[in-house]
């Protein structure tokens, strides 16, 4: 006779529920909390469970399979796994996923990478997260229209579902407002249809990107991804923005309601979702309109292409490279050597310094026509002065005998160090003071 090894609760996975949530609900249904559930399963590991979405492993979901009943692969697809080879090439569990952020807390940093629909969990007989809303590209509701939320409104604390009793209702870890009493705004315009395509080019793998040709979705978002980056910030952002405001009027928003950020990922839903319809603007007709809007900012292949040619997409790079390079200088060593004459004839030194004010430009062949690099006081003629392994007991004493005769300390140590080494026989001004009285005062630091 088989015997049945299930949990006394094991509810079925609902329409696109992440995992989180249903291993949340789980443990709700054995009258657990999501962390003791998980410390059960996961004997000697964390307190709170990591991020369950991305770093659920092979062995945790073959446990939580046969424990609830729920097919193994149904878990799987409840995972990030979903979307290996198309929203990411893969994922070690270390790299960094570009539209998938954390979620919570992680290494002591708030993560906003969970949001919510308040009015979809209304509606909920048993509400639940679903996994779409794991993407920062998704920031509008696809049913109800309105934005969605990453924190508490309340307190601004990030979601997670790992960290709350699990009973029944979807609460804020922080002040455990219940998310249903929330309402979501209206976002700056319609970007439900750029949802939309998003969703629809990691269903299909691929896009032909005009004349790169087929290319993998997970690069295609890389390269949006890096688009976002830089409509978010840097010194070319606030131009890019208005350039782009008056060739698609419909994408226009005030300056101040899209603040700068490193990292795309850290913004509101609002100003996310308004800078990613931005950067799917700039990605349609590649590579055209990205090249356009970057020569209208004044933006060059070094603003655009920080890291080398490997770390970039196929696509991307070479776009930078072949429309927006700066044309190569060639040798200009005669001209250089004609402003390093004329800096002379003025009595001036002809110093790599002085050769770039001079020409306006940084140029390589300047290294070969500047004057050397004069080699500095001599040691010890500076305000500071160190020898390796001296106290500083004996060092305020040097410092206050070099004082006395009216020598910096590096001379007068230099003169001092030839008279024991018997290197010296010429009289210096230190032989005015027999070196043998040198003596540690306990009050040398209150003198001069």
């Amino acid at each position: 006779m088989h015997l049945d090894d299930r949990w006394p609760g094991h509810p079925r996975l609902l329409p696109d529920e992440s995992i989180s949530s249903w291993f949340t609900r789980t443990a709700a249904a054995n009258g657990l909390r999501p962390g003791e559930l998980y410390r059960i399963v996961q004997p000697g590991g964390d307190r709170n469970p990591r991020d369950l979405d991305r770093h659920a492993d092979d062995c945790l979901l073959d446990l939580l399979a046969g424990k609830t009943g729920v097919p193994v692969d149904d878990l799987k697809h409840a995972t990030f796994r979903r979307w290996a080879g198309r929203l990411f090439e893969h994922d070690d569990g270390l790299n960094k996923l570009v539209w998938l952020p954390p979620a919570g807390r992680e290494g002591g940093r708030r993560c906003f990478g969970q949001q919510v629909c308040p009015w979809c969990l209304r509606a909920d007989a048993q509400p639940y997260l679903r996994l779409n809303w794991r993407l920062s590209f998704s920031t509008t509701c696809p049913i109800h229209g309105r934005l969605l939320l990453d924190r508490c409104p309340s307190c601004a604390e990030p979601f997670s579902i790992l960290r709350q009793d699990g009973r029944g209702a979807i609460c804020c870890p922080g002040c455990g407002a219940d998310l249903r009493d929330f309402t979501g705004d209206e976002p700056a315009f319609d970007t439900i249809s750029v949802q939309r395509d998003l969703l629809g080019l990691i269903r299909e793998g691929w896009r032909d990107l005009g004349d790169y040709g087929p290319v993998y979705s997970f690069v295609v978002l890389e390269i949006l991804a890096q688009l976002l980056r830089l409509l978010a910030g840097g010194k070319h952002a606030h131009a890019l923005r208005l350039w782009l405001a008056e060739q698609a009027p419909s994408l226009a928003v005030r300056p101040e309601s899209l603040p700068r950020a490193r990292d795309g990922a850290l913004l509101t839903p609002r100003a996310r979702g308004v800078l990613v319809a931005m950067a799917h603007w700039l990605l349609a007709e590649w590579p055209h309109r990205f090249v356009e809007a970057a020569k209208a900012a004044g933006m060059t292949s070094t603003d655009l292409r920080k890291r080398s040619v490997g770390e970039y997409p196929f696509a991307y790079a070479h776009a930078v490279d072949w429309h927006l390079k700066e044309p190569h200088k060639g040798d200009a060593t005669e001209e250089i050597m004609v402003a390093a004459q004329m800096l002379h004839d003025h009595g001036q030194s002809a110093s790599r310094q002085n050769l770039v004010a001079l020409c306006g430009t940084k140029l390589g062949s300047m290294g070969g026509v500047a004057d050397p690099v004069a080699s500095g006081l001599p040691w010890g003629k500076g305000r500071y002065w160190k020898l390796d392994g001296v106290s500083p007991e004996v060092k305020a004493a040097a410092r206050l005998a070099a004082h006395r005769a009216g020598e910096d300390v590096g001379p007068w140590l230099d003169a001092l160090l030839r008279r024991m080494l018997g290197l010296c026989a010429i009289k210096t001004p230190f032989d005015r003071h027999d070196p043998d009285t040198i003596t540690l005062d306990a009050n040398v630091g209150c003198e001069g």
